[in-house]
């Protein structure tokens, strides 16, 4: 049986799409280098007749800092990064006067840290009805604008913080008199993206009838969109957020539900709900429908297996019928609106007179490949009630559910038809109570639920979006809100926790819960950087940098493998990765984060003793690692470095791409990191030729990086942290410089007030380059600092989970979420050396246990869920001054314990128990 995409958009939105959309750019033949300044445009039209219920389309490539109609503004934005930009915008109930109009656009050619060779581009459509309700249609073709490029004020010295011009001072040109003004073109080069206006959701269902009673039944499905299905009036399974977030134009993951329970003999019904999700909502650099273009589409088969031996198949096909959703608009950074008064009671319940629905038409088979998802789903995973519920001035209600988390709300609400209750979701309050959303950027988070007005009173929460939030101001309540009467739901992919940490010493438990609560937060479906604003993308840099940590507190076997396919999927013709998976920027190849092709495969290696991903990742691997030698035959990375990250945020950084650390460095080291796992991983998998490859290519980068970068005293580069830390704990420095180069690390950390200038590439491994380079008590003392900057300054100001900047409470709103979980990668260091779990021998063939005997690190107690058992541990201080620590092995298990003394000994199943005392001088073991 063909099984057909089935179209979810009604007639209006069909002929809006199939009414077309043209870009235009600079005047043919013009150079258009990136400028912060933007670049006008102007398009004159004239309307025959008024234009009822008008609304406007504007789009532009690299954003919009402006838009005009008529001298009036209707659009202003400052957010520099916020790439691909669409903007619907309503131009009131009054109709638009037939005769002439002008519209007014500045567009962004400039990124400030990503250098897209790609041309701009503009784009508009106007829409509306005539006066008998007839749709109408008006798109500028390239040639109706006119251009020129901008003109002072001068560009500002930082364009990331710029404050943009606040009118068009070429508005009133008289185009084309004035010098300087010529017609647009068509870009020179096609522009992958079709803008289109957000759409309600579609009800999209099917009846079937069953002539004996069903066995075994397995549905079979996945949209260009998010969906939620039905049979019989019951929910399909309990995934969130499906299909999760991938490339569109290449891998879409298809679920699979067991549904036999559902169905019965005789008359039967499947509805499904469809709306935006990942794949018609917005994406930072991209705009809507980032990866494909409208419309929405819903692909579904279901195979019955009936008590008599005969099977029934049913599948998308011409009998389907559609209708409006009661869910009104529905987009993942900015929310969802439901209107109740819309519902059709019974609509997925056989039975149900679906004649007055429109019927369904096919859409086009889209060019990516149905792949069966088979990492763990998105699922709500806990519920929390507020804390406090507090009146704010002007009405509203602010709830405080305690904890920063990924999610949604649950409402429980009884009141009059057509009241709207809104729900605005924030990470943090203004100084007035209130929510302070200016860290979220452009998106809006914010939900709307219109009543029907039951007196049973009504449930609801939302579909297809999802939250980062600790607080959520409430208007439109309907008297008094209780506590009881909202719930957070916390979203998350549901992955198997196996760590678990406990201390008495209130900054590593903080450290510890805010990196597992960030963690949540960010493996939704994808392991993204932030859960709030507009972008929540699958960044390789923060995914390299903690997945040491993640797989001690989650088994993230499924969720890696998963990952790895959408790297492969992304992965340039020339062997880059992508910096952002799916790719939403133009950024390929960064050292420090395209490293996650082969950090993440290597972290299943050493975690779990998984080689079984390489079976169909080594090429990946093998063409990633060819672009980065081919050019660069003396070992140092200087070529092919597209996008230079660096040591991304580190503290000394004024700008974001400021090189604290030199880049040449960084880079060089992170090769020498993925060569020595390559070589690794290549001896592991029984191949050997390519192992021997890679260690001569490692020797090679290790020679020319010790000649480059280390001098002879142990200095290395330029002085700073991360230089230090990267070249230790990557094998680079020689092993007689160690004690030299760790000694400079620490003196100079001491001299700077004993803190860290470390970022995204640094922090992660400096407590443990300290620790096994002989500064275990600064390693603790770093631990356990509480002025800025430092973990401790994160819980002691109330966080409860790990900022993304080390000054997050204080830095710059455009680049400040309180939920990212990178710094937090240092946690993996709690496990290792504070509990004393740390696998000697891949797959924890071998523990070896190397707890620091510090008694500042108080009391605790750790467990984690090896593939080869449990291991338990517990840690104190003695009546004496001296540390205790105990740990229990599973069977078969065999470890080796560090003595204070430095010598070692063996131990195997069962629980053991020892004292821990500091070594001379003052260290600890």
């Amino acid at each position: 049986m063909p099984v057909l995409w089935l179209a979810a958009e009604d007639a209006v939105a069909r002929a809006e799409r199939e009414a077309g959309w043209h870009w235009a750019w600079a005047a043919e033949g013009e150079t258009t280098p990136g400028d912060p300044r933007g670049r006008p445009f102007v398009w004159t039209f004239t309307l025959a007749q008024p234009l009822h219920a008008p609304r406007l389309s504007v789009a532009g490539q690299k954003g919009l800092p402006g838009v005009w109609l008529d001298g009036h503004p209707l659009h202003a934005s400052t957010d520099v990064m916020s790439g691909r930009e669409l903007q619907d915008l309503d131009l009131g109930p009054a109709p638009l006067a037939a005769g002439s109009h002008r519209l007014a656009v500045l567009v962004r050619s400039f990124h400030p840290f990503i250098d897209d060779p790609r041309q701009g581009g503009v784009g508009a459509l106007l829409r509306g009805t005539d006066a008998d309700g007839a749709p109408v249609f008006v798109a500028p073709r390239p040639t109706d604008w006119w251009t020129r490029p901008q003109v002072p004020p001068a560009p500002p010295a930082s364009p990331v913080s710029s404050a943009l011009p606040s009118g068009p001072a070429w508005f009133d040109v008289d185009v084309p008199a004035d010098a300087g003004w010529q017609p647009a073109a068509a870009p020179a080069e096609p522009i992958d993206w079709h803008p289109a206006p957000a759409q309600g959701a579609r009800l999209l269902r099917r009846a079937f009838h069953l002539p004996a009673a069903p066995v075994q039944a397995l549905l079979q499905i996945t949209a260009l969109g998010g969906y939620e299905a039905e049979i019989n009036g019951q929910r399909v399974g309990d995934a969130q957020l499906t299909p999760e977030n991938s490339d569109f134009r290449v891998r879409l993951l298809q679920q699979s539900f067991d549904v036999s329970a559902l169905l019965r003999e005789g008359n039967n019904a499947i509805g499904v709900m469809v709306g935006d999700g990942f794949y018609a909502s917005e994406a930072i650099g991209r705009g809507r429908y980032p990866f494909g273009s409208a419309p929405r589409r819903l692909w579904a088969r279901l195979e019955v297996r009936l008590v008599d031996g005969r099977t029934c198949t049913l599948a998308t096909d011409g009998q389907w019928r559609a209708a409006a959703a009661p869910v009104t608009f529905s987009e993942i950074y900015h929310g969802e609106h439901h209107d109740a008064r819309l519902e059709q009671p019974g609509w997925t319940s056989p039975g149900f007179d679906d004649r007055h629905w429109d019927a369904v038409w096919a859409a086009p088979t889209p060019p990516c490949e149905r792949m069966p998802q088979e990492s763990p789903p998105v699922r709500v995973t806990l519920e929390r009630r507020p804390l406090t519920v507090t009146r704010v001035p002007g009405g509203d209600w602010v709830l405080d559910f305690g904890q920063n988390f990924a999610g949604i709300c649950r409402i429980q609400v009884c009141g009059e038809a057509g009241r709207t209750v809104t729900l605005r979701h924030a990470e943090v309050l203004a100084d007035d109570g209130q929510v302070d959303m200016r860290n979220l950027r452009a998106a809006r988070c914010t939900d709307r639920y219109t009543l029907r007005g039951d007196p049973r009173g009504e449930t609801w929460q939302p579909r297809f979006t999802y939250h980062g939030f600790r607080y959520v101001q409430v208007s439109g309540w309907p008297g008094p809100l209780q506590a009881d009467d909202i719930r957070g739901l916390v979203l998350h992919s549901d992955l198997p926790v196996t760590g678990d940490l406990h201390s008495s010493q209130p900054i590593v438990q903080g450290l510890w819960h805010n990196t597992l609560w960030s963690q949540r937060s960010n493996f939704v479906g994808l392991p993204t950087d932030c859960p709030q604003r507009d972008e929540r993308l699958g960044w390789t840099g923060d995914a390299q940098v903690f997945w040491p940590t993640a797989a001690f507190n989650m088994d993230v076997r499924g969720f890696t493998r998963r990952f790895l396919a959408d790297l492969r999927a992304s992965q340039r013709a020339d062997g880059a990765y992508a910096d952002t998976n799916p790719p939403a920027l133009p950024a390929h190849g960064a050292h420090g984060w395209s490293d996650a092709g082969v950090v993440l495969p290597h972290t299943l290696w050493r975690h779990y003793g998984d080689l079984q991903v390489l079976d169909a990742h080594w090429d990946s691997m093998e063409r990633w690692m060819a672009w980065i030698a081919e050019p660069n035959g003396d070992g140092l990375w200087a070529q092919r470095r597209e996008v230079d990250f660096g040591d991304w945020l580190s503290l000394d950084a004024v700008h974001l791409m400021d090189e604290t650390t030199p880049k040449l460095l960084t880079a060089t080291a992170c090769w020498g990191r993925m060569l020595a796992m390559m070589a690794e991983l290549a001896r592991a998998s029984g191949r050997d030729a390519r192992a021997a490859h890679f260690e001569a290519w490692l020797q090679r980068v290790r020679t020319a990086f010790v000649e480059r970068f280390v001098q002879a005293d142990g200095r290395i580069g330029n002085g700073s942290h991360t230089g230090a830390i990267l070249s230790l704990a990557f094998g680079l420095v020689p092993e007689a410089l160690h004690p030299a180069a760790a000694d400079h690390l620490a003196a100079d950390i001491r001299r700077r007030g004993t803190l860290l200038s470390t970022g995204f590439l640094g922090t992660p491994f400096s407590l443990d380059v300290l620790a096994d380079h002989g500064h275990a008590d600064l390693a603790v003392d770093l631990l356990l600092r509480t002025e800025f900057p430092s973990w401790g300054y994160m819980v002691a100001r109330g966080a409860t989970t790990i900022w993304e900047r080390w000054n997050g409470d204080t830095g710059d709103l455009a680049m400040n979420s309180f939920n990212h979980y990178a710094l937090g990668a240092v946690t993996g260091f709690l496990y290792r050396r504070v509990a004393g779990i740390e696998a000697a021998q891949p797959g924890f063939a071998e523990l070896v246990c190397r707890p620091l005997a510090d008694p500042r690190l108080g009391e605790g107690q750790a467990r984690h869920d090896t593939v080869r058992g449990r291991i338990e541990t517990r840690w104190g201080v003695g009546g004496d001054g001296h540390c205790w620590h105990e740990i229990t092995l599973p069977e078969g298990l065999p470890a080796r314990l560090c003595q204070a003394d430095g010598g070692w000994s063996r131990l195997s199943g069962g629980r053991h128990r020892w004292i821990s005392r500091r070594a001379p001088g003052g260290r600890s073991a």
